[in-house]
């Protein structure tokens, strides 16, 4: 399952890169934003200072332009949960920058996906170091790029009902997984409510300690 993951997060990469071209190239200006504003205003006082401190910054931007639907890819909650079970170059991401970086490079992509199973805590152990969090059905940190949550969220779509939702984030630089995972469990929460499962997603208001495996 963690190598799954990996290359879940490693493969729409050069995805987000050319998606992110094509916002810039569409001509629109993107709008400045705090840490309180991105992701559809989702982040709560607490992730936003988590965001301000892994990006050392507290100005940011989302991309502009729009998809081969036709539809903005700056991230909104109700398109997200409308395009869940659609392909990676469809589905509604949350793709952050710096707003003083012009590389062209997110500073984090958060994607969500519907998914049949979660991973195991107790089949993860030796692949790697990570951090684990009792929350959700399954949620972890990397050590390098990558966090994970997974929560209960049944979803219809033409591939059929599936019982949960992932949430992934790739993040461009290494950075403290709580952090990432404070950030990550706020737009989850706020998808859980839109998608009328907050309660059986059993995310909480705030990240748990984590372990280690």
């Amino acid at each position: 399952m963690r190598k799954k993951l990996h290359w879940a997060l490693c493969g729409t990469l050069p995805l987000l890169v050319s998606t992110a071209c094509a916002g810039e190239d569409s001509g629109k200006e993107r709008e400045t934003l705090s840490a309180s504003q991105v992701c559809d205003s989702t982040l709560t006082p607490r992730s936003a200072k988590a965001l301000e401190r892994l990006a050392a910054t507290e100005r940011f931007t989302e991309l502009v332009g729009t998809n081969k639907l036709g539809e903005p890819y700056t991230f909104s909650l109700k398109r997200a949960a409308k395009r869940l079970h659609n392909d990676v170059a469809e589905r509604n991401k949350c793709s952050i920058y710096k707003a003083d970086d012009d590389s062209g490079i997110p500073l984090m992509m958060i994607d969500f996906t519907p998914e049949r199973d979660h991973p195991d805590p107790a089949e993860q152990s030796g692949e790697g170091a990570r951090l684990l969090f009792p929350m959700g059905a399954y949620a972890d940190a990397d050590d390098e790029n990558g966090t994970y949550l997974n929560f209960s969220c049944p979803t219809s779509g033409p591939d059929g009902t599936s019982p949960y939702v992932a949430a992934r984030m790739w993040s461009s630089s290494s950075s403290r997984g709580q952090d990432r995972m404070a950030v990550l469990n706020d737009v989850s929460r706020a998808l859980a409510k839109q998608l009328g499962c907050a309660d059986k997603a059993a995310l909480p208001a705030q990240v748990p300690e984590p372990s280690t495996s």
